[in-house]
């Protein structure tokens, strides 16, 4: 909005001018300034924000994109590829790295196990630290790729004093239950060669009738102090892990050593202690051989005899380096988190601003800001993650590219961007890709092409929450609006395009390896390699989409202001569902609970028309006069531009904006006003003077 200041001062002397075409001019001033810059009447979210706001909008937008799933409260230690390699090579400790992304649906429905397990052994944090990467964040996506890490979530175990080199990215641990991963984690520590001073005796001693050599700690465990008592766990089994567990609960106890034994000849397995004083041996009860049970007695009996032992899977209230034990706890704190408190509370409002528009506008909306952040993350961040692209992976990008150069609503920077981005993958023929090396190529050409991508943010795939919706939403909107578009087409004959280009990408590039699995199996179940037509398709994307979220319900990955509902909804089509009249088709995907089928005609007109062209929604965009408006950007930019050339382009965006032609006309229509303003001077002059040609044309 332009405010204009007309003053009224004595001192301000203006021509007589009309009345009538002083406001004339006035209001038509007004009318353009106002002209909202986006389209369809989606103003941008930015334009209603002060300058102060906007500032804060966009610090916002690129610091806390993603907070991942961990935070200070949590015993896991959060990493970034600034200080990975900082904190996890060359240590006297060891490391559990878990390489997640935080839109990844295993990745959520894990993290409390990794949260836990970290509270579990956080008695252990001398020896181990239990930490945490987040992969779906840009500045973390180099570092994944360097340690390979090729599905979510990935764990790795990095022993003390591990050096870093070619190939260096830790031991493999591919169980995902708690249990299990401690079996793993010790089984690695066990066998760790470099040991640091601190590091417990994890070897299994031989029963020997000679107590005393169990209390020389300079050849056992090089402890400072001897013992007052030492604790034998009896395993019969070589492989169980529960004696090395105690031990490790146990390893910085004074006065307490504690050591695993390894006797066939037991019958069952037990646990004794042994008096440092009269070397005296005594078999300790326990109800059950584990290791809650064989540390509660060892506890119970300290107690017995005065030592005080903690907790130690007591979770900490407090991290080394957080909070006021950090430098300058209280001396610069306050101001950090008064900052902290204005950024909170303007990127509430920013998202409850975008929630509350997406609510009145609708569930059935789709948003050319989701489908370009869904495009932006694919290319720069999923992709890019392998360190190599060949075979059927580089068959897979090259699908995708081609059905994005088809039949992405870009603007002209837009489509030329991609076409070169297809042309470089081209390129490369049969042979490989290097990851790094194409993402490198893909940001060249945004920057030479810019301004690309007309969004920064996330809109209808906003999650209510971190790392709900977002990337996995966007992806389902993008190949939803594919499918509709090559239905509308007449570029391609096939059918399976973008379904295939869809099943490639999901196999070979994202992230979430039990999610990809799900899909291809889903896919194989519902015969995607048999669909015929091109409407076909489209209905076969968004029945499984439904049986995908029929899954999901309820599940972890659920955003609670974002149900999981069969869609479209009766409330959204009502003509969509019907009573089921005959069994005349066994596609029980068609068919719901409640005794209603679906009416495959009108839910077929209902997605073309949501995913229409024309119906993308510029909310929120950034700039929406880059988004492709009209014709531009349509299938019309097929033919010889989707077989590689970049000429003809069908818009005037390479040449003239639409600012551009918006303060052109605001200039013609200037002109007119000033032109009826001198005109009507010249008429009311002359009623004071006969006007003759030569006054006006001057004398010959």
């Amino acid at each position: 909005m332009v405010v204009v200041r007309v003053a009224t001062s004595g001192s301000y002397h203006r021509p007589h001018i009309g009345s009538s075409a002083a406001w004339l001019l006035l209001l038509l001033l007004l009318a353009v300034s106002t002209v909202d810059l986006g389209t369809g009447g989606a103003v941008g979210l930015r334009e209603r924000l002060s300058i102060y706001e906007q500032k804060r909008y966009q610090r916002q937008i690129e610091e806390s994109e993603n907070s991942g799933l961990y935070d200070a409260t949590d015993s896991v230690i959060s990493l970034t590829a600034a200080n990975l390699k900082q904190r996890v090579f060359n240590q006297p400790h060891a490391s559990l790295v878990e390489f997640y992304n935080s839109y990844c649906g295993f990745c959520r429905r894990f993290a409390p196990i990794w949260k836990q397990l970290a509270s579990d052994i956080l008695g252990w944090q001398k020896l181990v630290h239990v930490t945490a990467l987040d992969c779906s964040r840009d500045e973390n996506n180099a570092i994944c790729r360097e340690f390979e890490v090729m599905a979510y979530p990935t764990i790795r175990f990095f022993s003390p004093y591990y050096a870093d080199g070619e190939q260096k990215i830790g031991e493999p641990v591919k169980e995902h239950d708690e249990q299990r991963i401690i079996d793993r984690l010790v089984e690695y520590m066990q066998r760790v060669e470099n040991r640091p001073t601190n590091w417990p005796n994890l070897t299994a001693i031989n029963r020997t009738d000679d107590k005393s050599a169990l209390f020389d700690v300079t050849s056992l465990s090089g402890a400072a102090a001897r013992p007052k008592y030492v604790y034998l766990i009896n395993e019969k089994d070589a492989n169980a892990t529960v004696g090395l567990q105690v031990i490790l609960d146990f390893h910085d106890t004074p006065d307490v050593s504690v050591y695993r034994v390894h006797d066939p000849t037991l019958s069952t397995n037990g646990l004794s202690v042994v008096d440092g004083t009269s070397l005296s041996v005594i078999n300790l009860p326990i109800d059950e051989f584990g290791r809650d049970k064989v540390r509660d007695a060892i506890r119970l009996h300290l107690r017995q005899h005065h030592i005080v032992v903690t907790d130690v899977s007591t979770k900490s209230t407090k991290k080394a380096g957080d909070g006021a034990g950090a430098v300058g706890g209280d001396g610069g704190g306050g101001g950090g988190t008064t900052e902290q408190n204005i950024s909170a509370l303007m990127e509430q409002k920013q998202e409850a601003a975008i929630r509350a528009k997406v609510k009145e506008l609708g569930a059935a909306v789709v948003y050319q800001a989701d489908l370009e952040e869904a495009v932006r993350f694919a290319l720069f961040h999923e992709i890019g993650r392998y360190k190599t692209i060949e075979g059927d992976r580089l068959v897979a990008l090259r699908n995708f590219l081609n059905v994005l150069v088809r039949y992405f609503p870009f603007n002209d920077n837009g489509r030329r961007f991609l076409t070169e981005v297809r042309q470089y993958v081209l390129n490369a023929g049969e042979k490989r890709l290097d990851g790094e090396a194409f993402v490198a190529r893909v940001k060249a050409l945004e920057t030479e092409r810019k301004p690309v991508f007309s969004s920064n943010h996330w809109i209808g795939c906003s999650g209510s929450k971190e790392g709900l919706r977002r990337y996995p939403c966007g992806l389902w909107t993008l190949f939803h609006y594919l499918t509709v578009q090559a239905a509308e087409s007449d570029l391609s004959n096939s059918p399976l395009e973008v379904l295939e280009a869809m099943h490639g990408y999901i196999k070979n590039y994202f992230g979430c390896s039990e999610c990809s699995q799900h899909f291809q199996q889903m896919a194989d179940r519902n015969r995607i390699w048999q669909v015929a037509t091109k409407d076909e398709a489209v209905l076969w994307l968004w029945s499984s989409h439904n049986e995908v979220n029929k899954r999901l319900s309820g599940d972890a990955t659920e955003d609670p202001d974002h149900p999981k509902v069969q869609f479209p909804t009766a409330s959204d089509c009502a003509q969509c569902r019907r009573k089921i009249l005959t069994n005349h088709h066994n596609h029980q995907q068609y068919t719901m609970e409640d005794g209603n089928e679906w009416n495959l005609m009108e839910v077929l007109s209902y997605l073309k028309h949501m995913y229409a062209y024309e119906r993308r929604n510029l909310f929120g965009l950034h700039d929406s006069s880059l988004a492709p408006q009209g014709s531009e950007g349509r299938s019309e930019w097929g033919g010889a531009a989707a077989s590689g050339a970049q000429t003809s382009y069908h818009s005037y965006g390479n040449v003239l904006s639409d600012i551009d032609i918006r303060f052109s006309a605001l200039l013609y229509i200037t002109c007119i006003v000033m032109i009826v303003i001198a005109i009507k001077m010249v008429v009311k002059r002359g009623y004071r003077k006969k006007m003759y040609p030569h006054d006006i044309l001057g004398k010959v």
